[in-house]
């Protein structure tokens, strides 16, 4: 039988090395355009209105770089002719309450040790971690910054404190990651945990989720390297760090995989981080963007290491349980 028709253990085709590599390099190719093509964008934008030019690269990003993978599948099947299981990838079946429950649990633990710890070091180290916002001073300073002109605050309605903006932007991270978010996310993901993971099938789970996150890193190199996310003044440290921050959410996408059977559910996650990872950047006040200003720095890092860290730590104390009870039926 054909290697592009035998089944994993989770029903999905099997994929041949030589295939693997076809999409990769189709892959990077189209990454390098799409960097180039974003260059081009911030060139021909320097001279706008910031608020105007920040929209036009977002929508550049959203529109023609992030579905770079789901646009390499693609390609890879209607124009390459390469085998790609687009209907076992983009399966609902395996979606039910109980596993999303799993994916809300895991982005709700996240949430509580990332706010928990801003506070706690922006208590300690302000100047260095910065600090949540406390005044709605706080909040129009960080808005002002973020679109890069005054904002008029007369004609806005104002919340009594930012802090409402916790619970209001994690009930709202959790219904974009169900809707709109989750879309956009799977247009990553169906590469990434999806393509990819089935690419590696053979591999044990901690190798074949570090090798995609390396290569998920990479990916955002030429972003990265242009600013987003940490600035062009922290571009070679916020590569590095990103890499490694795609290395360790890609072990715990790649657990909602395994676990749920199901890409959309890891795609589910991923837009409930991207969405809330916008409040934060409206709440965090002052502090470096490679520490504790942004979702994706060294503090939301270690938050996703402890998770990491627990869910390997119960998995051990199961199998250890198991194994015990195996034990003792056989004796």
């Amino acid at each position: 039988m054909s290697n592009t028709t035998e089944k994993t253990s989770n029903s999905l085709p099997l994929i041949k090395k030589e295939h693997r590599n076809k999409v990769l390099i189709t892959l990077f190719l189209l990454t390098a355009l799409a960097g180039g093509g974003y260059w081009a964008v911030i060139a021909a934008t320097s001279s706008s209105a910031p608020p105007v030019a920040l929209a036009l690269r977002l929508v550049y990003i959203a529109v023609l770089y992030m579905p770079v993978p789901l646009y390499t599948l693609l390609i890879s099947r209607y124009v390459l002719s390469v085998p790609v299981p687009f209907r076992a990838l983009l399966s609902l079946k395996h979606i039910t309450v109980k596993k999303y429950a799993l994916v809300a649990g895991l982005f709700l633990a996240w949430a509580v040790l990332m706010v928990g710890s801003v506070v706690i070091l922006g208590w300690l180290w302000p100047e260095t971690f910065g600090h949540l916002a406390t005044t709605n001073g706080h909040l129009v300073h960080n808005l002002e910054k973020l679109i890069g002109t005054s904002v008029d605050t007369s004609a806005m309605n104002m919340p009594p404190t930012p802090l409402v903006m916790l619970p209001l932007g994690i009930f709202g991270a959790l219904m974009a990651g169900l809707t709109v978010n989750a879309i956009f996310a799977m247009a990553e993901e169906i590469m990434w945990r999806g393509y990819l993971a089935q690419a590696f099938a053979g591999r044990p789970f901690c190798k074949k989720y570090v090798t995609i996150g390396v290569l998920w890193g990479l990916w955002h190199i030429p972003l990265i390297a242009l600013g987003y996310n940490y600035g062009t003044a922290n571009a070679l440290p916020g590569s590095v760090l990103f890499i490694g921050f795609c290395v360790v959410m890609s072990l715990v996408l790649g657990f909602v995989v395994e676990r749920t059977r199901s890409v959309w559910l890891a795609a589910v996650l991923h837009g409930t981080f991207n969405g809330f990872s916008q409040v934060m950047l409206l709440l965090v006040v002052g502090g470096s963007s490679l520490l504790a200003s942004s979702a994706v720095g060294v503090v939301s890092l270690v938050a996703w290491l402890v998770i990491v860290a627990t869910i390997a730590g119960l998995r051990a104390v199961t199998m250890k349980q198991h194994s015990n009870v195996s034990a003792w039926q056989n004796s």
